[in-house]
């Protein structure tokens, strides 16, 4: 988090690419436009959000390596310099793993911003501040099997017995679809159950959100996790890093001075049904009534990649 905003010290109208394999990192992009708003800036800033979800039938976890994935994201990522961003944020922890095995990644053209350096950084915080806390992470298959995270966080001098990682394969999905669904809690429980008999008895818990759909969940994580263990139970969501780290170095925009001009789209090749986009604009809509607006009127182009 310590590299400056994308956006500091920029004049004239920017555009900053946001995406995702999903609508998970809607809720970043939200949290972003508000943040956006109260900041200085001398000139409009475009946001658009691209689903990069591939096709109606198959995700990137049901793709069959990490190259195949890593060659459909490379698409994606062509389709989004269309646009003429400043940057790209990932705000995606699947993709942000897939990322690392584009081509794009070689010789980037602008700019990228990924969640996994920014959770990485705030889970070793949270088990440096207390030696006694295990990380319990969650996440899609890809992520989880990577090992990225428990790789980076051993490397920084974590205990790798202080680490338990889970896969929660379809509660992603479930939240794109509806996150206040019945089925998610029911989705998240069964993830926690298969993650407890590895925790330590008494030992206090943090989760790790290490997929930006599950924010949409975090209490039913927390409560879980509570629940089962009888732990203290701290829920780590690296979204709220994210924005912090896009927007360091931006004053505060003083007052009497006029609003920075911002505007959000959605753009995705798949369609996204119209019970969807409600579902998850009335979750985004206390946070930015600009993004829910975005999302209930997206733009829809199969052949975007």
């Amino acid at each position: 988090m310590g590299s400056p905003s994308p956006l500091e010290g920029r004049s004239g109208p920017v555009t900053v690419i946001l995406t995702d394999s999903g609508l998970g990192g809607l809720l970043i992009c939200a949290g972003l436009e508000r943040r956006l708003r109260r900041t200085e800036g001398d000139g409009p800033v475009r946001m658009v959000y691209v689903n990069a979800w591939p096709d109606a039938a198959h995700g990137y976890n049901d793709l069959p390596d990490l190259a195949a994935r890593a060659a459909v994201f490379d698409r994606a990522l062509a389709a989004m310099m269309t646009f003429r961003p400043a940057t790209i944020v990932i705000a995606c922890n699947t993709l942000s793993v897939v990322y690392g095995e584009t081509a794009f990644h070689r010789a980037p053209a602008v700019p990228v911003r990924g969640i996994l350096d920014e959770g990485t950084d705030l889970f070793f915080e949270a088990l440096s501040r207390d030696p006694s806390r295990i990380l319990a992470l969650f996440g899609t298959r890809t992520t989880i099997g990577s090992g990225e995270h428990a790789r980076r966080l051993t490397g920084l001098g974590i205990a790798p017995g202080r680490i338990v990682a889970e896969a929660c394969h379809g509660l992603a999905a479930a939240i794109d679809k509806d996150p206040d669904s019945e089925a998610v809690p029911g989705l998240v429980e069964e993830c926690v159950v298969r993650v407890v008999p590895s925790l330590q008895a008494g030992s206090p818990v943090a989760a790790g959100l290490a997929c930006t759909h599950y924010g949409y969940a975090a209490e039913a994580f927390r409560t879980a996790l509570v629940r089962h263990t009888g732990a203290d139970v701290e829920v780590l969501d690296p979204g709220e890093r994210l924005i912090d780290g896009l927007t360091l170095g931006l004053g505060e925009r003083r007052p009497g001075a006029g609003e920075r001009g911002i505007s959000v789209e959605v753009v995705s090749k798949v369609e996204l049904a119209e019970a969807q986009r409600r579902a998850v604009a009335r979750r985004l809509e206390p946070i930015s009534a600009c993004t829910a607006e975005a999302l209930i009127g997206y733009t829809r182009a199969p052949d975007l990649f």
